[in-house]
């Protein structure tokens, strides 16, 4: 029961944050805007990627395993995390007209080197 709350409270900030992202992406012109409205922007859009991802990742799991939902909720919450903060990382650096294929490369390799090093710390864990 503690999960099944955990998973609509995501939902749910998913979807608020889908809203404001959307109402910032409608009203704000990306050539005149000053930083803070940019970085609502990038705050919105990461939380609903994150939510997002969370729970896709999570409802496809829990499908195909079954069983022990708060190792998988756990598990899907920190990927999820470090695949929208990639995205996101990826979409401001082309903001900032910095991104190239090695900078995409080393940013993309250390992610994937945060999310071993989550893995190896604990084996146990999904």
């Amino acid at each position: 029961m503690k999960h099944r709350k955990l998973v609509f409270a995501i939902f749910s900030v998913t979807l608020l944050a889908f809203g404001s992202w959307f109402v910032i992406l409608q009203s704000i012109d990306p050539f005149t805007t000053d930083w803070f409205s940019r970085l609502m922007f990038f705050l919105f859009f990461l939380t609903w990627i994150w939510g997002a991802l969370t729970l896709i990742m999570f409802l496809w799991r829990r499908r195909k395993i079954g069983s022990n939902t708060g190792k998988i909720l756990a598990c899907c919450v920190r990927q999820g995390l470090i695949i929208a903060f990639g995205l996101v990382g990826l979409l401001a650096l082309q903001t900032m007209n910095v991104l190239n294929i090695l900078s995409a490369s080393v940013y993309v390799i250390a992610l994937i080197l945060i999310e071993f090093y989550f893995r190896t710390r604990n084996p146990h864990y999904a």
